[in-house]
């Protein structure tokens, strides 16, 4: 749109891989490269090693799509960081709506929910979701089970989780580990409403066959139809999602800054 206050913005771009290391040997080239402000990254790990480097350089960064509350709050100081924000909700948030829904919309009173034992965006998931389902409220029961990394048969979980009988199973885990648990609920007979977070949200979800019977997710945005046209003719291909939309909105609220 032409730039702040007749000023161009250039945008310069810098690999972060999927390493904490690289991440914040990136931010530490865009600080000596003189950025007025850092854009990203996607994942909360990589987010935060970049926010080492911005508040150690007084860069403002954005994230837009990383969720882990401690993003932008060091738990060491207990203080926030003032150099740091983030464009969505945090894992905190997303849990506690997940649970509020299941509660008052689809009237669950009993949740099982299957998480992955050492993920830190799974099990804070988890935790917030039984926190806010389980709040002062009687009648309402949660059973937790767990999975770890790189597991892929979910049978012996979900025969348990059966036994259980819940009105709702929540998989606070990657859109594979959901399209693995779906295809494998059918396989044992489980029927029951399947919830998740935003790592659900791919075009991949469920490709193996649905959900034995409804699924919802949380997701960070809403994107407009608009967007997503302009993208697609822009970069000839379709938009990744609230990754593209949050970034967007993070550059406007840099030049508007």
């Amino acid at each position: 749109e032409g730039g702040v206050h007749g000023r161009r913005l250039r945008l310069a771009e810098y690999r972060t891989g999927s390493y904490f290391v690289d991440a914040r040997r990136a931010a530490s080239l865009a600080a000596r490269d003189g950025a007025l402000a850092i854009v990203g990254a996607n994942s909360s790990e990589l987010s935060r090693a970049v926010a080492e480097e911005a508040e150690a350089n007084g860069i403002l960064q954005i994230s837009n799509v990383s969720t882990a509350a401690d993003l932008t709050w060091d738990p060491q100081t207990g203080r926030n960081r003032p150099f740091v924000f983030r464009m969505c909700a945090s894992d905190g948030v997303m849990g506690e709506l997940l649970a509020g829904f299941a509660r008052d919309r689809l009237g669950a009173k009993r949740a099982a929910v299957l998480y992955e034992v050492g993920r830190t965006y799974s099990q804070r998931l988890a935790r917030s979701f039984i926190g806010r389902f389980s709040d002062d409220v009687a009648g309402h029961v949660v059973a937790e089970f767990f999975y770890l990394a790189l597991e892929t048969d979910f049978r012996p979980q979900l025969l348990r989780i059966k036994e259980f009988r819940p009105d709702v199973l929540f998989l606070p885990g990657s859109f594979p580990d959901a399209t693995l648990v779906a295809a494998q609920a059918v396989e044992v007979g489980l029927r029951v409403t399947l919830l998740g977070g935003d790592a659900w949200s791919s075009p991949l979800l469920f490709q193996r066959g649905g959900p034995p019977g409804d699924a919802y997710y949380v997701e960070l945005c809403s994107p407009a139809p608009e967007f997503d046209r302009r993208y697609e003719t822009a970069e000839g291909q379709e938009p990744p999602g609230c990754r593209a939309v949050l970034a967007y909105d993070a550059v406007k609220v840099i030049a508007a800054g």
